[in-house]
């Protein structure tokens, strides 16, 4: 029996699956080496087969394939890493395929195919934990950045006591001079206390973040988005500090969730200069998951309501306040407001 056949309908299978694995980092993911990556695949998988199998197409016949058929060949996927997982799985399971059959025609094409099988499992992890399989990030209307000797007395478990009676949408751990063991076990003693609803969010460490199975907000320093998501899994949302509307779009197109915006006003923890609430504005208007940070306090909350800002980040305005839960209660019934309409009454 000859193998042309089949030869014939794996090379045309993976193909087509690095096509699409390639549009969807190019065109989507807008990642010129990830897309450069499956393009030289792809091109090196038609080469090879021109200049060691030039005469499979007389083979071909769809037509009396048994397993052709339209519900059989394709089917309904639900989001682009659907998508993606698929034509992955068609290109891993067809590369097998020409290198096993291969080698019973050519041995120096199923040494080709060997050849760009290497590396392909790294490279199809890449795309799709860049894609993952999260369901979208529900924009927050208040992080609170929550810094144990910021709080009053360094009265932490009165402040986290606070945050879960006025069930806060998020709380970013910021800790930058706690060894890892100890912010570890601070970590679970501020999960413990929280509201289930509250997303809990470690700043910088990933470390932390992985073995307690939390999510991390990285600064525009850290570690590339790619790398954070290769540690953390696909599951995790990963945030970005940026400082308008450029970074912010390179930061999602890297797989970010989220992006901080900032400093819009002056901050005594952030030493730059304010972008002012319009970057964060911007960012808003352009549908990305955000959060304003930077010296926010109710005081001048109206100005990024008017910018259409759906989320701050506050740090001192709420770990200070004399009533914590109340001045939470406020912020995000502002930021509600300000979500039904461009301006905050």
């Amino acid at each position: 029996m000859r193998a042309e056949r089949l030869l014939d309908a794996n090379v045309n299978r993976a193909r087509e699956g690095l096509r699409t694995l390639e549009e969807i980092a190019r065109l989507l993911l807008e990642d010129s080496e990830l897309a450069a990556a499956l393009r030289t695949r792809r091109r090196r998988l038609g080469a090879l087969t021109e200049e060691i199998l030039p005469d499979l197409l007389p083979a071909r016949s769809a037509g009396t394939d048994p397993g052709f058929a339209p519900e059989i060949a394709a089917g309904p996927r639900k989001d682009l890493a659907s998508v993606a997982a698929a034509a992955a799985g068609r290109v891993g399971e067809s590369l097998r395929v020409l290198e096993e059959i291969g080698s019973t025609v050519n041995p120096s094409f199923a040494a080709g195919i060997q050849s760009i099988r290497h590396g392909w499992y790294d490279l199809d992890r890449d795309l799709r934990l860049r894609l993952g399989t999260r369901k979208p990030l529900a924009q927050p209307r208040l992080c609170v950045l929550l810094t144990r000797d910021l709080c009053p007395g360094g009265d932490w478990i009165r402040v986290v006591d606070a945050l879960a009676e006025s069930r806060v949408d998020m709380v970013q751990i910021r800790e930058k001079e706690l060894a890892d063991g100890v912010l570890l076990n601070h970590a679970e003693a501020v999960r413990d206390r929280l509201h289930s609803t509250t997303r809990l969010v470690i700043n910088d460490r990933i470390s932390v973040a992985a073995t307690l199975g939390l999510d991390v907000h990285l600064g525009r320093e850290d570690l590339p988005i790619a790398a954070a998501r290769r540690l953390l899994g696909r599951d995790a949302q990963i945030g970005r500090s940026t400082s308008g509307l450029p970074e912010a779009h390179s930061a999602i197109a890297a797989g970010a969730d989220l992006v901080g915006v900032g400093p819009v006003f002056v901050s005594a923890t952030k030493d730059k200069k304010p972008v002012g609430p319009g970057a964060a504005g911007k960012v808003a208007a352009a549908g990305i998951p955000h959060l304003a940070i930077g010296g926010i306090e109710l005081s001048n909350l109206e100005s990024l309501c008017e910018h259409g800002v759906a989320g701050v980040a506050v740090c001192r305005g709420v770990l200070g306040a004399e009533d914590v839960a109340a001045t939470v209660s406020k912020i995000q019934t502002r930021m509600d407001t300000a979500a039904e309409d461009v301006s905050c009454p």
